[in-house]
């Protein structure tokens, strides 16, 4: 579980470089602190806010990295929850434990073309494609490109909660092409993205909730990429 609160105004926020928070990252991950269980809680918590106001079917775009993983583990959470969930593998790979968390709590498997076929009946998306990982393009492509873009050409869309940020949002300088899905609330985790502030992150980003996990000590070492006003909601992740 999650507690949470959130600022009635903007607050001036230092946001960090992909690289300085995965170093920050590092010393914790080394400690076998289990930062993804974590992060998936608190995006569960989020997502669960979301449908209370939007009930209905779930779909998760679940990645090959941690981000994937993330989105994963809290689609276990939401189906053990009672939620009707749905997952696509948008890549080959894919963090398998999360994956068999998911399928154990009931999440249903489906193929791109399946979501693609009954993309108009899901009231949530949650967008787990891509995190902060080193990419030389962060343009998405094949399935997952196919379903951001079924996603935008819809007259009515769900409800959009990013992982971390939006998928094909650069981290760092906060350049995207055209298929990003621009989120309703995006769940980041640890520090706030210098993308998410910088570019076209204000435009896609959408209510940011910061969830803290512990990385501010290591977060020391570093320079921010920039300071700036944002609003932000803030939960710190009980541990379990």
């Amino acid at each position: 579980m999650s507690e949470r609160a959130a600022p009635l105004a903007a607050e001036r926020t230092p946001a960090y470089t992909a690289d300085a928070v995965r170093a920050a990252e590092k010393p914790l991950l080394e400690q076998g602190v289990p930062l993804m269980r974590r992060a998936a809680a608190a995006l569960a918590d989020v997502v669960s806010d979301e449908l209370a106001a939007h009930p209905g079917p779930v779909l998760v775009l679940a990645g090959a990295g941690d981000n994937g993983g993330d989105a994963l583990y809290a689609a276990a959470e939401l189906a053990r929850a009672g939620a009707s969930v749905d997952v696509v593998l948008v890549r080959d790979r894919v963090h398998r434990a999360a994956l068999d968390a998911a399928v154990a709590a009931g999440v249903r498997e489906c193929s791109g073309t399946d979501a693609c076929a009954r993309i108009a009946d899901y009231r949530v998306v949650v967008d787990g494609i891509l995190g902060i990982g080193r990419l030389a393009d962060r343009r998405l492509r094949g399935s997952a490109r196919a379903l951001v873009e079924k996603i935008l050409a819809l007259d009515a869309r769900p409800r959009i909660v990013a992982v971390d940020l939006p998928s094909g949002l650069d981290p760092d300088d906060g350049t995207a092409d055209a298929a990003v899905l621009a989120a309703d609330v995006t769940v980041t985790f640890g520090a706030v993205k210098a993308g998410l502030v910088r570019g076209r992150g204000p435009e896609l980003a959408g209510s940011v909730h910061l969830v803290d996990l512990g990385l501010e000590p290591y977060l020391r070492l570093a320079h921010p990429a920039v300071t700036a006003p944002i609003v932000l909601a803030r939960s710190t992740v009980r541990v379990r």
